[in-house]
């Protein structure tokens, strides 16, 4: 099945932008489908996040910041990969948002890592813990692998 799709992300420079169209196409299908998921049920992205909805209001904004802007971001990603001249745009756009959410997300999360050393009897133990989810942790290696994916892809396609 791949291989039938490959001709769709050939160009006239052959493999060169093969990958980075890839990775717009699956980013894109990625944010598209979550964000269809957040519209018709905001429940879904505030319970993995662990927050409570407690009026029509916020239904409404995290239909609207998780449903309506991850969905049409996803969109964005997929038509740049599939229009002449946007995969670079794109992969900007990937790099930018995607790098910010990971350094926002990054920044809290290992801000609360608590680390600790233990030297005894030449062996050394590491213990470390935090208060965060998998979905934290998760969502911190989504962001980081996609945005220096991109960053690749935007040197290799110059």
């Amino acid at each position: 099945m791949l291989m039938r799709l490959a001709p769709l992300f050939a160009t006239r420079h052959g493999a060169k932008l093969m990958y980075p169209k890839v990775l717009l196409a699956l980013c894109g299908i990625i944010f598209l489908a979550y964000g269809i998921v957040c519209w018709v049920d905001p429940e879904i992205p505030a319970q993995q996040a662990g927050l409570f909805i407690a009026t029509h209001n916020g239904y409404a904004e995290m239909a609207a910041m998780y449903g309506g802007l991850q969905g049409s971001f996803g969109a964005i990603l997929i038509a740049s990969a599939f229009i002449k001249g946007y995969v670079r745009p794109g992969l900007w756009l990937i790099l930018i948002c995607i790098g910010t959410l990971a350094a926002a997300r990054g920044s809290v999360a290992l801000s609360d890592l608590d680390s600790s050393f233990q030297v005894a009897n030449s062996s050394l133990g590491i213990d470390m813990s935090s208060s965060f989810t998998a979905y934290t942790w998760g969502a911190l290696a989504f962001e980081v692998f996609v945005a220096v994916w991109a960053g690749i892809s935007l040197l290799k396609t110059r």
